[in-house]
């Protein structure tokens, strides 16, 4: 005979919670209460320690699914046949947040190379940026581009190192355009790449506008090795579609604005 929820062991019952956790992403405690047939204390018991083995992360109502941290390094040319209609969209709707003689920062990725072929026809702005994949985006486009020197990675197609570092300490950038390799409530947005988290970091501090993150929904709940940024320091979040109601409550509270392409 098979094992009725409420009598299940913690480690099983913690199990079952994991299930529904990948199906549904987030997760309220009522909810789970009632689909275990279990009290909302031992709900919240149970997401404490699924959230000590960093399985999933809480809110105040429940709790967010953590996926797998991401493994492989970013490769440009494999990523930009990954989601690539949602990647138009969000980068179609992150152009259109560029306005007239503004000056900004695109960093690496192929969501952020894709913003210069939606920017409004005759726009006229000055971007900078250390993203070499844009190159192939940029025709017709009255954008004025600078290249950010430094040493050429093929994998990532971009720029990197003390050049790169230095040429960003000279400008003010008003926005900062950002793809996301993995946003998370508590570990914010993340990177495997030790060269992108260093130069995006420093492009932040050196923007004295708005911090726009670009993210497809897979992006979500996924945490990488290198910190670039906390969610509290995040303006703008675009992404592709209406984020689940407990993650989407946890960035109103961080005054995050969220743009659904």
């Amino acid at each position: 005979m098979s094992k009725t929820t409420s009598s299940l062991l913690p480690a099983e019952r913690q199990q079952r919670i994991i299930e529904i956790f990948r199906n549904e992403f987030t997760v309220r405690s009522t909810r789970l209460s009632e689909l275990l047939n279990v009290s909302e204390m031992t709900i919240r018991r149970d997401l404490d320690a699924l959230e000590r083995r960093g399985l999933v992360e809480r809110t105040h109502g429940g709790a967010v699914f953590r996926q797998e941290r991401v493994a492989g390094k970013f490769h440009y040319n494999s990523s930009i046949k990954e989601n690539l209609k949602e990647k138009q969209q969000i980068a179609r709707r992150a152009a259109a947040l560029i306005e007239p003689n503004e000056v900004v920062f695109l960093g690496t990725g192929t969501t952020a190379a894709l913003i210069i072929r939606y920017l409004e026809p005759g726009l006229p702005c000055t971007v900078f940026t250390n993203n070499l994949g844009i190159t192939s985006e940029a025709n017709g486009t009255t954008a004025e581009i600078t290249f950010l020197g430094g040493m050429y990675n093929p994998q990532t197609k971009s720029l990197s190192g003390l050049l790169t570092m230095e040429m960003i300490r000279q400008v003010n950038a008003t926005k900062v355009f950002l793809g996301a390799d993995a946003l998370s409530l508590s570990s914010g947005m993340t990177t495997p790449n030790f060269e992108i988290a260093v130069i995006e970091r420093t492009m932040i501090k050196y923007t004295r506008g708005q911090v726009i993150i670009m993210a497809n929904h897979t992006k979500f709940g996924l945490v990488a090795q290198m910190s670039i940024v906390p969610l509290k320091q995040i303006d703008v979040l675009v992404t592709n579609r209406s984020i689940p109601e407990d993650f989407q409550r946890e960035l109103d509270l961080l005054g995050v604005e969220v743009v659904i392409a």
